[in-house]
């Protein structure tokens, strides 16, 4: 009886004892049943022949569990462990030397997961899903592993497992990095204004601002002047002057002579390091020099000599504009130096449309603004083809009706102008109000110069008393200029009619412009109408 609860309690305490497979692909306990009984009773309790009787006791139950206590996992392989070996040598005992495997619960903690074979452990595909809630056991098989960070991916603190892990909360978990922030892209480095060769004067000029209401139209007229300070010092670009002396039969010889007069004396008026050059025309030409003379003792002399000869034109001389005015655009202007061309004439040679349309659309289109063109009239006749003129050019117009005033207003031109500071001046607005407009005149190729001393005029149209930010640039001798000012009207004053009839004055212009270009008459007639409602003329 004893045998037989001996057999049967190691027969099924195997049979229930694991489901692993044996490596050769059989079943073990196929492998039971093909044996016989008697040959399984008779290894199991027969001892071998040259083996010493050794007397067993059986364990009793808290001696198996002391004894499965001591033996250490680390003894166990469990991807080849058997629970029990079937092919015993014979005449050994089945429990000497070896300890027996048993089932007894152990004291400490039981881990069902340490005992499972590792086939039956499925792993998970190699994108799993990042799930939302983890259980930690305390100690298993599994291993947390950090995906490296791949941003188009997934997060670089994603948690998955694989087949081969090994994971143990008694040690401390690494800590995993934070993500990387989002890159942001390389934006364009904006350039200090030392970097560009800028200065800002925007504390060296005050702003005086006058405005007046449009009427029925609706919107404000206003004209913003730049007075630069006293203390303001700015250095001075070279001037390139070439005068321009009319000698055509409709000068007289008295006017002529006042011309000469007027050129000699304003000589004594440039500064040094300027230079200079005179052109004497009617329907031919004489220069006084191939290029420019400096400004010395010597040149003077010679320009004595030249004013000398000129002389008043036949009775059937035709005065031509252009040709003269041709020879005063230079092929190209230095960054330090501006040109400008001063011109004694009555007006006459603008007085046919081919002679008007020649300086006014050749001539402005050829000179792109390199010239600054003035002009001393001596005729109130055409006045106003002479201002059209001027104003598309950067310049404008002197009367001189009669010859003793010639002389006095050509030197104070030369003082007003003698100071150069800046060129290629721009003028832009911006309003604080996204539903207000404003408007600057003239455009930039039609502006004039800054020169020192001198206020600096801006015309402009803006639809509400809305406050607005002016910048003005333009290039200095070494570098460039930049003015930044917020105009408000709250302490502007109200002006006169005097705004209306100088924008008036700058559309028209423009629309002359525009009609020596596409020969359309209606820029003319358009022109018309602006100005008749001043009493102005229409020039052409």
């Amino acid at each position: 009886m004893h045998a037989m609860a001996l057999f049967c309690f190691q027969k099924y305490s195997l049979w229930f004892s694991s489901s692993q497979t044996v490596q050769t692909s059989e079943n073990w306990l196929s492998l039971v049943d093909k044996k016989e009984r008697d040959q399984i009773l008779k290894t199991a309790f027969d001892p071998r022949a040259e083996a010493p009787e050794v007397c067993v006791q059986p364990l009793h139950e808290e001696e198996a569990l002391t004894l499965a206590s001591k033996t250490r996992k680390e003894d166990f392989e469990p991807e080849h462990v058997n629970l029990f070996q079937l092919n015993l040598p014979l005449n050994e005992p089945l429990l000497a030397g070896a300890v027996l495997p048993t089932f007894a619960i152990p004291s400490q903690s039981f881990n069902l997961l340490d005992h499972l074979p590792k086939d039956l452990i499925v792993p998970i595909s190699d994108k799993p899903k990042a799930p939302m809630f983890l259980p930690l056991p305390t100690k298993t098989h599994l291993e947390l592993r950090a995906k490296a960070p791949h941003v188009e991916e997934r997060p670089a603190n994603l948690i998955c497992f694989s087949d081969n892990l090994d994971f143990d909360l008694s040690n401390e978990p690494e800590k995993t990095r934070a993500p990387s922030p989002i890159p942001i892209p390389n934006l364009p480095k904006l350039p200090t204004l030392a970097e560009l060769d800028t200065s800002s004067y925007s504390e060296s000029f005050d702003a005086d601002l006058v405005f007046v209401s449009k009427g029925e139209e609706g919107g404000y007229i206003f004209a913003l002047t730049l007075i630069p300070r006293p203390d303001l010092n700015l250095p001075k670009l070279t001037q390139r002057v070439t005068f321009l002396i009319d000698r055509s039969n409709s000068i007289q010889q008295s006017r002529l002579s006042a011309c000469k007069a007027a050129v000699h004396k304003a000589l004594g008026e440039l500064l040094p390091g300027d230079s200079f050059n005179i052109i004497a025309f009617d329907s031919k030409m004489d220069k006084m020099a191939p290029s420019f003379l400096p400004c010395t003792g010597k040149s003077y002399a010679v320009a004595e000599e030249f004013l000398q000869k000129v002389q008043l034109g036949s009775f059937f001389a035709t005065c031509d504009l252009y040709k003269p005015l041709f020879l005063t655009v230079p092929g190209q202007v230095g960054q330090d130096e501006v040109h400008t061309a001063i011109l004694l004439t009555d007006g006459e040679g603008l007085a046919k449309r081919v002679a008007a349309q020649a300086v006014l659309a050749d001539w402005t289109s050829y000179n792109a603004g390199k010239v600054a063109l003035f002009v001393m009239g001596m005729s109130d006749a055409y006045a106003s083809k002479l201002e059209v003129a001027t104003a598309l050019n950067r310049g404008k117009v002197v009367l001189t009706p009669t010859n003793r005033g010639m002389k006095r207003k050509l030197l104070k031109l030369l003082k007003t102008i003698q100071n150069p500071v800046a060129k290629n001046i721009s003028c832009h607005a911006i309003s604080r109000s996204p539903t207000c407009k404003v408007v600057l005149y003239p455009k930039a190729s039609q502006m004039p110069h800054l020169y020192l001393d001198q206020p600096f005029v801006i015309l402009g149209e803006i639809d509400m008393l809305e406050d607005f930010i002016l910048f003005v640039q333009g290039r200095l001798k070494d570098r460039w200029l930049n003015i930044k000012k917020t105009i408000s009207f709250l302490n502007a004053r109200k002006g006169s009619s005097a705004l209306r009839e100088e924008l008036a004055l700058q559309k028209a212009n423009h629309l002359y412009e525009q009609y020596f270009l596409d020969e359309d008459p209606k820029h003319i007639a358009e022109a018309r109408e602006l100005l008749e409602s001043f009493g102005l003329q229409v020039a052409f």
